[in-house]
């Protein structure tokens, strides 16, 4: 099909998603890209958060872990640690979870390489809570 783009999310015990779609959206270290038919080979970084897809006509999403995006030839490759489906969150749960993260960096001492680990737990406990961020 010409007007689609392959896309493989792929763990490391099994391939999670892998259809023909129109449209992907993942969750940059830079911010949100998309990639339509015809995109410039790209290698790029993914950070916890929804990764979004569109499949004759319908928007789907998956939450990932982070990882990394492979992008050429009209195939998009998401290699991930998790993928958690948006019906199998706990979002209350989700939501205190953050919340305890918050209160842990207020007393925060740690090194920089120990910041970047609680701020990527905090990120994915605010995109499962549903807190979207600015």
């Amino acid at each position: 099909m010409a007007d689609t783009i392959k896309l493989q999310v792929i763990t490391p015990t099994k391939l999670v998603v892998d259809e023909e779609v129109e449209e992907v959206v993942a969750p940059g270290e830079l911010g949100e890209f998309g990639v339509l038919v015809g995109h410039i080979p790209l290698i790029t970084t993914i950070v916890p958060g929804e990764l979004k897809y569109k499949k004759d006509g319908v928007d789907r999403s998956i939450i990932i872990t982070g990882g990394v995006a492979d992008v050429r030839d009209d195939k998009v490759n998401v290699l991930t640690d998790n993928v958690l489906t948006p019906d199998k969150v706990d979002t209350e749960a989700s939501r205190k979870e953050a919340e305890a993260i918050l209160e842990e960096l207020k007393d925060f001492g740690g090194d920089e390489k120990e910041f970047k680990e609680i701020e990527k737990r905090l990120r994915l406990a605010q995109i499962k809570a549903g807190i979207r961020q600015v």
